[in-house]
């Protein structure tokens, strides 16, 4: 048989028992060999790939925020997010890279301290003791005499309120440490002596002090301690979050004042921010994590996202080696325990099944009276070829013409 340039492949099915009631069955055929046909009959598109967390950096070390995820496939993703008030639709590679990007609105303004202010006491809020937090800001505030820390986004958002306590004209220990940082001193654990006053342990830069504070907030005594740790690096926050008992660990966001990372702890899924010492001072649920896959669960999950030929290469306790076959090409995954995908290759060509297999598989799948036939172009006319179980051509006709 002839090579045809450029080459589709057309599958005409009939039933012979009842033609006019068959259903239409979707094929997706795929070349792979010069004489032979790969069909699938169902189409399905693969999520496993970028993690959110490599998306989130990558967007917010490029000075990306309000970063919403779109779409996410094998080896791309598109997201849309907001920098300097203006509002894109962003692609991002494999690696983190970002491909495209595309201005399509505005964003909601970036709120100051003032403005903070002014959103809680709106919301019933007084006695208003404000710090920047992350990109947003956290106070804490009275409201029908309860003590509150909440937590605002960049746009003003609530993330959330905890009570801390009782509101009066008595302060409490999150009072005295919120007054200490504003004066400069961080690491700050401050308990209540039963005279009133507080003991508090804190660092003012690299030297470790003791406090005793007053009922009031004034400080009454200071002394010198003894040396505090450096701050961390950001490079250091997964193996600290691991320490803690996190895993599947993303850092989002490495810039300070704080840093912030998206973590599982048994199946919750965390929002975690961190200070510049590597101090856990905020969680948040976002979501739920799925339990480590086995190889066999792996298996199944691969072939539902239309992998053909699927084959575990290495289980090993970090993830998982696999061998799989797309559209006719054979590639290689490293993948996590948890299904993420870490990195793939290309290995070759898959091998085809010739066309007496795949009809033999219709057979079986009840489909009979089956013709196949191939289409493609010579001299400039567009040719469509009937061929037998054998792959032989039984029949030529001369369709149209082609480009």
């Amino acid at each position: 048989m002839g090579k045809f340039i450029p080459l589709a492949i057309v599958l005409a099915f009939a039933t012979v028992a009842d033609q006019t009631s068959a259903a239409p069955i979707p094929v997706k055929p795929v070349i792979s060999g010069a004489e032979t046909l790969v069909v699938r009959v169902q189409e399905f598109q693969l999520q496993l790939g970028l993690s959110d967390g490599t998306i989130f950096s990558s967007l917010a070390r490029r000075g990306y925020s309000d970063i919403r995820i779109t779409k996410k496939k094998l080896t791309k993703a598109r997201a849309e997010a907001c920098r300097n008030g203006i509002k894109y639709k962003i692609q991002i590679g494999f690696d983190g890279g970002i491909r495209k990007v595309v201005e399509i609105g505005s964003c909601r303004p970036v709120i100051n301290a003032e403005t903070a202010r002014g959103i809680l006491r709106q919301k019933g809020f007084r006695k208003i003791q404000l710090n920047p937090d992350g990109r947003g800001f956290i106070a804490s505030a009275c409201r029908d005499n309860r003590r509150f820390r909440v937590s605002l986004d960049q746009f003003g958002g609530i993330k959330g309120e905890k009570i801390l306590g009782r509101c009066g004209n008595i302060l409490t220990k999150y009072d005295v440490a919120a007054l200490l940082r504003a004066q400069g001193y961080s690491r700050v654990r401050a308990e209540r002596e039963r005279r009133g006053n507080f003991s508090v342990k804190a660092c003012r830069r690299d030297d470790a002090v003791a406090l005793l504070v007053g009922r009031d907030g004034a400080i009454l005594r200071e002394r010198r301690v003894g040396r505090c740790d450096p701050p961390i690096h950001p490079a250091t926050i997964p193996a600290l979050l691991a320490r803690y008992g996190f895993t599947r660990i993303d850092i989002i966001d490495r810039r300070l004042p704080r840093y912030v990372a998206h973590a599982c702890r048994d199946t919750q899924r965390l929002e975690i921010s961190m200070n510049r010492f590597g101090e856990i001072v905020d969680e948040r649920s976002i979501g739920r994590c799925e339990p480590p896959l086995s190889a066999a669960s792996l298996e199944v999950k691969l072939r539902e996202a239309g992998y053909d030929k699927v084959r575990i290469v290495e289980d090993r306790p970090g993830g998982f080696t696999a061998e799989v076959c797309e559209e006719g090409a054979r590639s290689r995954l490293e993948l996590t325990r948890f299904g993420e995908t870490i990195s793939e290759r290309r290995l070759g060509d898959c091998p085809s099944r010739g066309i007496r297999e795949i009809l033999n598989q219709l057979e079986r799948r009840g489909v009979t009276g089956t013709t196949m036939y191939i289409e493609g172009c010579r001299n400039r006319k567009r040719v469509r070829i009937e061929l037998d179980q054998y792959g032989s051509p039984v029949k030529r006709d001369v369709i149209g013409r082609c480009r």
